[in-house]
């Protein structure tokens, strides 16, 4: 009887120390509900990626940016990057514009969170997509070394494990007027370094930006018509483009159907020219069909734009004019084109073929190359702008490239503006009198003098 009380009372106990406990316990623990997508505008669209749960960093040091790395590496971030992947793909994006699809992630997830929070996740999701992207840090701040295959101009860079890395501060917040001292900061050594370069070219994938908006475009001078209708969401996406050689720009395609529009337009109105007087037709309408703007008056920044900115643009400068006249005259016409330098201006040359060319140019090699500034209004192929006659001036080639100078200083915070192409000092040859020249049976449109 004894032994059976002693039995009820531990049970009794037992009961009452199960109605005590919480109604969870004993429960299978429940995974946490995911988080909801995350909506933010791209360029003018609307994305939605999914959510990741953030990481906050205690400093800035070696110890605090491994053990962060370490806590994103336990998050289940297969969604986000499937959706990355996807939007990749469906908006035809190259490199660049994935770089800025990410840190455009970043600023929205972790709009509240400190510049240092927001370059960590920056550079762990770029190294789980596949890029060797690095980390450097100052006394207080994480910044985010990127290679890329092409120059980059007029951007902070260093030098490390023989590649130029470009210095990228959060884009929320960083100013490269207070770099002291650059460390490279990897979280893991078999995390990274074994990336990719990011490519800034244009590839066979076009821009897919829908804005839901276009804008046409019209041209006339009087002899040639070009009209074509652009998106502004592809033109936004290259406002921020990184700045490079102007081959780049003369060469790249970006919407190869509005390319295609344009020189399918122009070769009809061409095919009974000859070869300098086609020439010609393109480079009056080059310069009498935009209006001229510094890019310090017009953007605030050096800037230089893709043939499809400066069919959008009603403005630009000369090495926009230079640019497009180099695609028109390669595209239509198959001639060689190279970049005259001025101090302070920039023209073309053009090497021709198949007609006796006249006035201004220089021989490159054995080839003549004739003077073709679409800046000066009214100005025929040979001639060049009073104030420059008897400069010598410096040309560059479309097609040669030199190897980057090396950066002397490791840690050193570097910028300058480097030479791409090869630049050859020439002899301009003097023009023949002006009233010596045949006059050629071009439009000149009223209000434009010579």
């Amino acid at each position: 009887m004894k032994s059976l009380r002693i039995y009820r009372l531990l049970l009794m106990l037992c009961l009452s120390i199960l109605l005590a406990l919480p109604d969870s316990y004993g429960a299978v623990k429940k995974k946490p509900a995911p988080l909801p997508d995350l909506e933010f505008s791209y360029y003018g669209q609307t994305l939605s990626i999914a959510s990741l749960k953030p990481v906050k960093l205690k400093s800035v040091y070696q110890n605090d940016v491994s053990a962060a790395w370490r806590e994103y590496q336990r998050r289940d971030v297969a969604p986000v990057m499937s959706s990355m992947q996807t939007l990749t793909e469906q908006m035809g994006l190259n490199d660049w514009f994935v770089f800025r699809l990410v840190r455009d992630y970043a600023e929205n997830l972790l709009c509240d969170a400190t510049p240092m929070d927001r370059v960590l996740l920056e550079h762990f999701l770029l190294v789980k997509l596949g890029y060797d992207v690095r980390l450097a840090r100052t006394e207080n701040q994480l910044l985010l070394m990127v290679p890329f295959d092409q120059e980059v101009y007029e951007r902070f860079f260093i030098r490390l494990d023989d590649k130029e890395y470009y210095l990228f501060f959060d884009g929320l917040e960083g100013d490269m007027d207070e770099i002291s001292v650059i460390q490279p900061c990897d979280p893991n050594k078999k995390d990274v370094g074994e990336g990719r370069v990011l490519s800034l070219l244009f590839d066979d994938r076009t821009l897919a930006i829908q804005s839901g908006e276009t804008k046409l475009r019209d041209f006339d001078d009087g002899v040639i018509h070009v009209s074509c209708l652009v998106d502004p969401g592809v033109i936004r996406m290259l406002r921020d483009y990184p700045l490079l050689s102007m081959q780049c720009y003369a060469t790249w395609v970006v919407l190869p159907q509005l390319h295609n529009a344009i020189l399918e337009q122009l070769r009809p109105q061409l095919a009974d020219m000859a070869q300098c007087d086609a020439a010609e037709a393109l480079l009056h309408f080059v310069q009498y069909v935009f209006g001229y703007e510094p890019d310090d008056e017009q953007y605030g920044v050096e800037k230089i734009n893709f043939v499809e900115e400066s069919l959008y643009y009603d403005k630009s400068d000369c090495e926009d004019r230079s640019i497009l006249f180099a695609f028109l005259i390669q595209s239509l016409l198959g001639l060689d084109v190279q970049f005259v330098e001025y101090p302070g201006h920039e023209c073309t040359a053009v090497h021709f073929t198949d007609c006796t060319p006249y006035g201004n140019g220089y021989y490159y090699g054995q080839d003549y190359y004739l003077i073709c500034d679409p800046s000066y209004i009214g100005g025929n192929i040979g001639r060049c702008m009073p104030e420059f006659r008897g400069v010598q001036p410096s040309v560059k080639t479309m097609t040669t490239t030199l190897a980057s100078s090396d950066n002397d200083g490791l840690l050193e915070p570097r910028l300058d503006k480097r030479i791409l192409f090869p630049k050859v000092e020439v002899e301009i040859i003097e023009a023949p009198k002006q009233d010596s020249i045949a006059i050629r049976n071009i439009y000149i449109p009223s209000g434009f003098v010579f």
